[in-house]
């Protein structure tokens, strides 16, 4: 009679924790999936703001001490930098352009901070020179982002970013 009852206490114990593991992982997907759909609102944001060419909007998915290195190697090390050099850029350049932003991949290093893999396809929208090169309408270049976002206050932030250009012959957009 022992054996028996202590073979169906360890089955009951065995099913019962079977049931919260289960419980517990389905929790964390569910919870990663609300993570990865707010960070998806937050880069859908990013690109309506570039496509309205809204620097403030831009600017503010930064957080204040945040850091971004652009394709073309500049470091820009804070907000405040940020915003006034994708003013002036925008003014110049950004202007002419359209962009559309596509989550490619998404870890989280904690529960408050993850690394996007974003990528980039930047539109031509009207013929425009810059530094010497000629763009025409529809030309168009392909970059992947990496961002490192951190949640504060319950609200998702950029707090360093590194872009980079593809090279179309090295790695052909497909």
């Amino acid at each position: 009679f022992n054996t028996t009852l202590k073979k169906n206490i360890n089955k009951k114990t065995s099913l019962m924790t079977c049931w919260i593991l289960l419980s517990i992982d389905s929790l964390s997907a569910q919870k990663d999936s609300a993570i990865k759909k707010s960070i998806r609102a937050v880069i859908q944001k990013q690109e309506e703001a570039w496509n309205k060419h809204d620097i403030d909007a831009m600017s503010n998915f930064f957080t204040d001490d945040a850091t971004l290195v652009n394709f073309l190697g500049m470091f820009w090390k804070s907000k405040a930098e940020i915003h006034e050099n994708l003013r002036r850029i925008n003014d110049d350049v950004f202007k002419h352009t359209s962009i559309k932003l596509s989550l490619k991949k998404l870890k989280m290093i904690t529960s408050d901070v993850a690394v996007a893999n974003v990528e980039e396809q930047f539109n031509v929208e009207e013929d425009y020179t810059d530094l010497g090169q000629q763009y025409k309408k529809g030309d168009k270049n392909y970059k992947l982002i990496m961002n490192v976002f951190i949640r504060k206050n319950n609200e998702w932030q950029i707090t360093a970013s590194q872009i980079t250009l593809i090279n179309q012959f090295a790695s052909p957009h497909k």
